[in-house]
């Protein structure tokens, strides 16, 4: 294709026009995980909605450019709409959880059951230091304190240290932020291609340095959004009645705006799952 020359500005100013047009509807998924995230004992955190948006947004550039790189036509978005079942099965899963609380069926809480408290590797071999066939201490030592083990203590603090890192960068909310944000990305594709396509390569460097920064802004600007405290007030009051509802029109949403079934049944007859 052939390379069209543009300004400055005019780069500038096409990358602002089609992140807002692509992205407009992220604003809305990004507010329902914010408000999630809000709720005291949810496990989605901040930081994993800000790392999953990256992620799941630095997929969409580079499915992009690999559609730039081989053909606007290689690559069928319809396909990434079938990922709208993923918003759909959480809702499913926490709807059943809000009927549960709503039947008063779950009068249980599992963390009387099971401590919630976290129990260190340390603390665990300090008790198996001090287990003996008889029954009898051959020696204890308080915890944090010097130990006749310190080079067996130091390779569990570091797997420990290890694994907590990993969980930090390899979160299951982690994977379903950008899961559900690639899956929300048909309309992304199909601009980006051609985008990059008609640009040289300054251009696209200006284009995904400008996409990245508003993914950035799209986050601060959610945050603080439902994190104003009278928004903040009816998001924790209200988000676990909620946030299921909108996960599942999310996911319908997604599904009948990506085209996904009428692409595939075309694919089915026609036997040609590239183009559908």
């Amino acid at each position: 294709m052939i390379k069209t020359t543009k300004s400055v500005g005019e780069v500038i100013g096409k990358a602002f026009i089609s992140y807002i047009i692509t992205n407009a509807d992220d604003l809305v998924i990004l507010m329902n995980f914010f408000t999630e995230a809000s709720l005291d004992d949810s496990p989605l955190k901040v930081h994993h909605i800000f790392i999953g948006q990256y992620l799941g947004f630095i997929i969409i550039l580079g499915i992009s450019l690999i559609g730039y790189g081989i053909s606007t036509t290689s690559i069928p978005v319809e396909i990434l709409g079938f990922l709208g079942f993923v918003p759909i099965i959480l809702g499913i899963k926490d709807t059943i959880k809000v009927i549960i609380k709503l039947c008063g069926k779950s009068k249980i809480d599992i963390n009387e059951i099971i401590p919630s408290d976290e129990i260190s590797i340390v603390e665990l071999e300090t008790i198996r230091c001090r287990d003996d066939y008889n029954g009898q201490l051959t020696f204890e030592f308080p915890i944090g304190s010097e130990s006749k083990i310190n080079d067996t203590s130091s390779m569990i603090q570091c797997k420990q240290k290890f694994l907590i890192l990993l969980n930090r960068f390899a979160n299951i909310q982690m994977l379903k932020v950008a899961c559900i944000t690639l899956a929300n990305s048909g309309d992304n594709v199909s601009i980006y291609t051609p985008l990059f396509s008609e640009a040289s390569a300054w251009q696209i460097i200006v284009y995904i340095g400008i996409f990245l920064g508003l993914v950035f802004v799209w986050l601060i600007f959610c945050y603080f959004f439902i994190n104003f405290r009278p928004i903040r007030k009816i998001a924790q009051k209200y988000a676990f009645y909620i946030v299921p509802i909108v996960f599942i029109g999310i996911g319908i949403y997604i599904i009948i705006s990506s085209k996904c079934f009428p692409w595939l049944i075309r694919a089915i007859r026609t036997k040609n799952f590239k183009n559908g």
